[in-house]
This record gives C-alpha cells, structure tokens and sequence, in this order.
C-alpha cells in the first residue's frame, strides 16, 4: 500500500492543471464516493492533478473525519455540484454577487480557468464510453478495465483513520461472523427512485451452485428484510448490523438527523462493506451505489438481481 500511495503522490503531483473537487455535496456517501473515483481516473487519463476540497456532507471534518487523506485538501469555496452544467453555475454566481450582467463575471471566470470543479468533470466521468476503454497507468498497477481500474483507486483511497478503524474494527468483531459466508444488499426506503424495488426470493435465486454455506450477512436500511428471510428461509443464520428500528432509508430524512447519528450509521455501513467485500458472493442491485461500489472493489464475487453485469450509471 505504501508504494501504491508514493506512486499515487508523485503521479498526481506531477501533472500541472488541477481539479478541485468536492466530495459530500447533496447525495449519500457511496454516490459521491463512487463518483469521486471515477473523477480520480478521469483526471489521471486526461492529466489533472487531483485535489479535494475540505468540505463534505458527511462530516464536519470532511473526508478526514473518517478516513486517511490521500492527495493535498484544500478550503474552495466557489460553487461546486454534481452537474456538467456550466450555465447554470454562471448563473448562480451573478445571482450570489449580485451581479446583472456577464461582462461583470469576468474575475470569477478568471479564477474558474485556473482551476477544473467538480461539475466539469462530473458528466465526463461518468460517460458510458469510459466503461468501454483499457486504462494502462503502470505507475498505479492499472491494466485493465474500468472495473479493475477503479479497483485500485479504492485500494488508495479505502484508509479508515485510527478513530474509523477501531470503530469498524469493534462492529466486526462483536458480530461473530463465520469464516465463510455470502453477502447480500438488499435495500428499500427511496431506492425505488433509481429502480424497482426486486423481491427476496431473487436474491436467494442467485445463490451460486457451488455455495455450500448457509452463513448470510445482510446489508440493509429495513429490518422488516430480515424477517422476512427468517421465516421464508429458516435454514440461513442471519447476520446484520441493521437495527430492529430501521423501516428504510430516505436521504432527505436522514440528512435531519444529528450529526452523531448520522456518522454512526456511515461507520455501521463502512463495516457492512467490507464484511460484503469479503464474502463468497456478494448479491446485491447493480444500480445501487453499494452495489457499484462492490462491483469495482472486488468484482470477481458480484451477482446482480437488477442486471446481468455491472455498468456504469
């Protein structure tokens, strides 16, 4: 790890026309997470050096408050979003300044040309033709396909810090769970905003012929999951961090909560990830942001229920 963070460094410092780019701007942390790799390879193919922004939604401390830096941070604070639209970001900086005309823009346009933002590359880097591509970055031990690309930046970027570790550590721990074991993410509340939500029995359908064990450990925002795969499959020892009192994720819902309950529940999802990342099989939805996730971090385990491969959304 250490040689593939010094090569990390000395590449991306190495590249003259930055991007700054912010992390934790309106969406949950797995959306803007996966956004933020593909961005990372985005910028190393087309020769930007790569820089994050301190601010995020998940945490007051920003990307640090829950894991190790990776690239110098920085305090930006002109307008940053998840669009490609560049005229809808004019337009919001003559309103914030109170300006009427764009002849009275031209010092923010001569900051903007100094720097890329996270809405220039957001579309870019989330182009279909990127999933098409072989990436070769020898310095990175990269070659392949965007998968196995991606694969490597999450190894370079996935550093809990000290306070993170013994948290994830602790809730992994106090699980018990057996050496062997598949993973399934099975997700309700406003999922059914990117996709249909898809029954049970379609995970356990999936279930891989030359599985043997009957060890489950389930990702989930509602527990009424759970016990439905109790009674439907008794067979199965279940496993989850999910709480008794969790009926479904809502992002609009969640980002009211407090601060402590809210990076709580990101510490409870970064322990159902990994344990997911290291299960015989993982099957989950290819169109959710976990699903994504575990496909780029260890895609040889993945299933889908929603599709047949893993895609770029």
């Amino acid at each position: 790890m250490d040689k593939l963070y010094d090569n990390w460094l000395n590449l991306n410092n190495s590249f003259y026309r930055r991007l700054v780019y912010r992390v934790g701007i309106e969406a949950g942390f797995f959306s803007e997470y996966n956004n933020m790799i593909l961005s990372m390879l985005y910028c190393l193919t087309h020769r930007y050096r790569f820089l994050l922004d301190r601010y995020s939604n998940f945490h007051t401390a920003g990307w640090c408050g829950f894991f190790e830096p990776f690239c110098d941070m920085v305090i930006d604070h002109r307008m940053h979003r998840r669009s490609s639209d560049w005229r809808y970001s004019i337009k919001k900086t003559l309103r914030s300044h109170s300006l009427k005309y764009l002849s009275d823009i031209k010092p923010y346009l001569c900051i903007w040309r100094k720097d890329l933002l996270t809405q220039d590359v957001f579309g870019k880097a989330r182009d279909p033709r990127m999933a098409e591509k072989h990436y070769f970055i020898p310095e990175l031990g990269i070659d392949g396909n965007l998968q196995q690309a991606c694969s490597q930046l999450i190894k370079l970027t996935w550093r809990y810090n000290k306070d993170t570790k013994i948290c994830v550590d602790t809730l992994i721990h106090d699980l018990s769970l057996p050496g062997e074991y598949i993973g399934m993410h099975i997700r309700g509340g406003d999922k059914f905003i990117e996709h249909k939500i898809e029954a049970v029995d379609k995970y356990f359908d999936c279930v891989r012929e030359t599985i043997t064990t009957k060890n489950l450990f389930v990702l989930t925002d509602d527990y009424s999951v759970i016990e439905e795969i109790s009674v439907r499959y008794p067979e199965w020892s279940v496993y989850t961090l999910c709480s008794k009192e969790e009926r479904g994720y809502f992002h609009s819902s969640f980002m009211e909560e407090s601060e402590d309950f809210r990076q709580n529940q990101l510490i409870k999802l970064f322990a159902s990830v990994d344990i997911l990342s290291n299960a015989q099989q993982f099957i989950g939805t290819y169109s959710s942001n976990p699903g994504m996730y575990i496909g780029m971090r260890n895609p040889n385990i993945c299933t889908g229920v929603d599709f047949d491969h893993w895609l770029l959304w």
